[in-house]
């Protein structure tokens, strides 16, 4: 009978060490299925920036309904190119897509302007769910300011149109003057599989400048 009982034991014990370990190995196994999907994720939004940012400075317009489709997929009946991005006021995604200028005092339009020193919004389109992330050039022009094609109005004179003048590029660049932009494409997915990790807010944001 000892023998036996020994036996009985060394399962017991087996037992316990499982119920001790399993969770440790449970949370590592979904935070690696997480992390990779977050890979994933993360290597498309910066994928989309770019080739969104390289048609924009290319002079497509995204404020006309046929290049609108290109990005939001018109609810499934055409092909997006941001698979996997819902786009709706609610969903898991935002996109911003951004024409900036620097006015300057010697600009054709601008011998003594308002907005003079200051870098302004020309045009901007934006996709998805704006309450999940705000542009890192701040809040929207107004809409009262922008035209049939999203672009601003009174850029060198209506305060509204300025940026919050966070940099672009780096301090040794200077910006060209008489018009010249800058196109900013702006893109962040929310990543809620992350959060039981401890990401509050989680998400992939990638920034192109051309």
């Amino acid at each position: 009978m000892k023998p036996s009982i020994r036996k009985n034991g060394e399962r017991g014990n087996t037992m316990i060490e499982f119920a001790v370990v399993m969770p440790f190995w449970i949370a590592v196994l979904f935070g690696t299925i997480a992390m990779g999907t977050n890979l994933t994720r993360s290597i498309q939004t910066v994928q989309a920036s770019r080739d969104l940012g390289n048609m924009y400075a290319r002079g497509t317009d995204f404020s006309s309904a046929g290049f609108q489709n290109l990005i939001t997929g018109d609810g499934g009946l055409s092909a997006s190119l941001v698979q996997g991005m819902d786009l709706s006021g609610s969903g898991n995604a935002v996109i911003y897509l951004s024409q900036v200028r620097h006015v300057y005092t010697t600009d054709n339009d601008c011998s003594s302007c308002a907005n003079a020193g200051s870098d302004v919004f020309i045009n901007q389109v934006v996709f998805g769910n704006t309450a999940l992330f705000t542009s890192y050039l701040g809040t929207s022009p107004p809409a009262g300011d922008l035209d049939s094609h999203d672009n601003t109005k009174n850029p060198t004179t209506l305060a509204g149109d300025k940026t919050n003048q966070n940099a672009l590029f780096p301090s040794t660049y200077t910006m060209p003057g008489n018009g010249t932009v800058a196109f900013v494409v702006e893109v962040f997915v929310a990543s809620q599989d992350v959060s039981f990790l401890g990401f509050s807010g989680a998400g992939n944001y990638s920034r192109a400048v051309f």
